[in-house]
């Protein structure tokens, strides 16, 4: 009898030791890349083609888009359906657009999550840009293809953009009992606290040592905490503030948030606001950016 059970047990553990390295052999065959160039090429034959619906659908249920023409995240399948339903509806700019997407940054940062960083280009017909920009995406690996959790994309800032004289109060950050929300909480502090006080090290030492930075105020993506650091504009008189409104804990010690930002200069009365949507890596007390993606809002 005691052979019995002891055979049993041990081909229990076998099978259990062999499901663990066929997925831990999944893992790393994995090829970031191609998945994120899959996922690019079927979101540009969706959106040239005016899909809206099956665009939706390169999407989780829960995704979140944040994005420069919008003035909110737009959370949720069926809000990103409607999103893209005016996108492409006949009172739209965007109506028969074309998009081109290049991939810049690829990594996956779990067994089932990717992260991607780029630039994006809109066109019309006459292959006249409307609209181009950086993104900085978080995508969700499953049964062989990755779908959006987030998608943080911005546009390029414009010579004919202005800045508004009246100032914008933020609502208040949305708060959340959900596993390591209070370490995104004290990550945003800091930040603000760094850039207000022109802390260019405390700045870039809120980021990982090899984070990626996707924002409208620099040119092109920043990879690393040195570089992150030597590319910081801190301007004396620029006075930074910024809310949280939704939060996901992905696991694997990581996380997203998205929220909104002002900078108000101070010697000219001025302000620019705008959005962010970010990915952060939970390292004991602490959460570290692992991918930044912010950009003015379009207006």
């Amino acid at each position: 009898m005691k052979n019995i059970v002891s055979i049993g047990l041990f081909s229990g553990l076998l099978i259990l030791a062999s499901c663990k390295n066929k997925e831990q052999n999944i893992v790393e065959t994995l090829d970031a890349k191609a998945l994120m160039s899959q996922s690019s090429d079927s979101f540009i034959g969706l959106w040239n083609s005016g899909d809206a619906p099956a665009l939706s659908g390169e999407f989780t249920n829960d995704a979140v888009r944040v994005i420069s023409n919008s003035l909110g995240p737009i959370v949720g399948g069926e809000a990103i359906k409607n999103s893209f339903a005016k996108t492409f509806s006949e009172d739209s700019e965007l109506k028969n657009s074309q998009v081109s997407v290049v991939i810049l940054e690829t990594r996956l940062v779990s067994d089932h999550i990717l992260i991607g960083a780029g630039t994006f280009k809109i066109s019309d017909a006459n292959n006249v840009t409307l609209e181009s920009g950086k993104w900085g995406n978080v995508y969700q690996y499953k049964d062989g293809k990755v779908k959006f959790l987030l998608e943080s994309a911005h546009r390029d800032l414009q010579a004919t953009d202005t800045l508004g004289n009246e100032g914008v109060l933020l609502d208040k950050s949305f708060v959340s009992k959900d596993l390591h929300f209070n370490k995104i909480q004290a990550s945003i502090a800091g930040y603000i606290k760094s850039v207000n006080e022109k802390d260019a090290n405390g700045l870039s030492m809120l980021f990982t040592e090899n984070a990626i930075q996707n924002v409208s105020s620099n040119e092109g993506i920043v990879v690393g905490r040195d570089n992150i650091k030597a590319s910081l504009d801190l301007a004396d008189g620029m006075v930074l503030d910024a809310n949280i409104i939704g939060y996901t804990y992905l696991g694997d010690s990581l996380s997203i948030a998205y929220g909104n930002w002002t900078s108000l200069d101070t010697t000219n009365n001025t302000m620019v606001r705008g959005q962010w949507g970010n990915v952060f890596e939970i390292q004991s007390e602490t959460a570290y950016l692992v991918m930044e993606s912010a950009g003015r809002l379009a207006k």
